[in-house]
């Protein structure tokens, strides 16, 4: 189970006049929690700013997928409805999901949600799209011998999402 927050950052930017301005980022982090989320973050970008900046929030993303796509430039947050019948009432029912997607443009994006849900039995149909402002994302990543960033195995994570849950 994925845990996605959406991180915002401030730094001050000099731009091709010399001057300094003020710049605000977000930023999608997969992590268990608001702390493990930010030290990620400021792990991750660390390397890749050579400015320093400051976390200025964490919000949890109600996120049900991240759809990511290779040399895609914008991420694209998406509104799925799957529509279902109702056993017990016979009416049909509809449950929303939240999807990010990355693409280049929203036909683009309109694509690459087509191109994910082709598995899905169940009638479904995109009713929003909308551009973000996320840069970028930080999907949870274990490395080789089955150990995260934080040498927790993945018994050890699981067992942490379970309790989290509770």
């Amino acid at each position: 189970m994925q845990n996605w927050f959406e991180c915002k950052i401030k730094y001050q930017k000099i731009n091709e006049y010399g001057q300094e301005k003020p710049v605000a980022e977000s930023y999608l982090v997969d992590a268990l929690s608001f702390t493990e989320a930010e030290s990620r973050l400021i792990k991750m970008l660390e390397t890749e700013l050579s400015e320093d900046f400051i976390v200025t929030g964490i919000t949890k993303a109600k996120l049900e997928e991240v759809i990511p796509f290779e040399g895609a430039d914008y991420w694209y947050k998406c509104k799925v409805v799957y529509k279902d019948i109702d056993e017990k009432s016979g009416k049909e029912k509809a449950t929303q999901h939240q999807v990010l997607v990355a693409a280049d443009d929203f036909k683009a994006a309109f694509e690459n949600v087509s191109k994910s849900q082709e598995q899905v039995l169940v009638p479904w149909e995109i009713q929003q799209i909308a551009l973000t402002k996320i840069v970028d994302v930080f999907p949870y990543e274990v490395d080789d011998e089955g150990e995260n960033e934080n040498n927790l195995t993945d018994e050890d994570v699981n067992y942490i999402s379970d309790k989290a849950v509770e």
